[in-house]
């Protein structure tokens, strides 16, 4: 009988209780953590098979992916996030993580989900299943008209009927350059303005093929 999974749990302290109770008679907390700094410590001492990451502890839940992602790449990283954007979870990827759990899971979600990535399976709300595909292949489009790749994330963004004033803290810089970016855009996509830049680059939904099977809420291997 193989030892169970050895987890790593950074978040807030009640997020924290209601993970062990979940994992309870599953797997092993073998290190607890309440900001980015002391969950990338005990992921380089413990070297646990499953870590779940906060989104917004502090120091920075993504940082804290990317930093064990680097350094203790054998740990299948899920973060617990407390909101549900396309944008956020591209950013989890980006960084490193194969999992996204929104916080007020149910525990047969979280069990399924950390027995899916401990096995190297994607697990992925399949409420966003849908905006994932459609942002990249808005992206790829992007990509393809020769954008820099602040212009994608600021094309990205407008895509969704965020204002200037969110994408500009959303990336750091000021609104000045979001309409700056944006002013660009306009003129590489030959549009006559903002309404008509976001109606040109909107992905194309079809029907296709299922992405990949549900597991406890989640959806397994969503990647092709």
């Amino acid at each position: 009988m193989s030892p169970p999974m050895r987890v790593l749990v950074a978040a807030n302290a009640p997020t924290r209780v209601g993970v062990r109770l979940a994992l309870e008679g599953l797997a092993t907390i073998c290190a607890e953590a309440d900001d980015r700094e002391s969950a990338v410590r005990h992921a380089r001492t413990q070297r646990p098979d499953v870590c779940l990451i906060g989104r917004s502890i502090p120091g920075g839940g993504i940082e804290a992916v990317r930093e064990i992602c680097a350094t203790v790449p054998t740990a299948a990283v899920v973060v617990l996030a407390d909101r549900t954007e396309v944008d956020d979870l591209l950013a989890t990827l980006r960084a490193g993580a194969i999992g996204y759990m929104p916080v007020g899971f149910e525990p047969s979600q979280l069990r399924r989900a950390i027995t899916a990535v401990h096995t190297k399976e994607a697990a992925i709300p399949r409420s966003m299943v849908r905006d994932l595909v459609d942002e990249i292949r808005a992206l790829e489009r992007a990509a393809a008209g020769d954008l820099t790749l602040r212009e994608t994330q600021v094309l990205s963004m407008l895509r969704r009927g965020q204002s200037t004033a969110r994408i500009a803290a959303s990336l750091s810089i000021s609104p000045v350059t979001v309409r700056r970016h944006i002013s660009v855009l306009v003129r590489k996509a030959g549009v006559s303005g903002r309404a008509q830049l976001v109606a040109e680059f909107a992905a194309v939904r079809d029907d296709g093929p299922p992405v990949g099977p549900a597991v406890g809420g989640a959806v397994v291997n969503a990647a092709p």
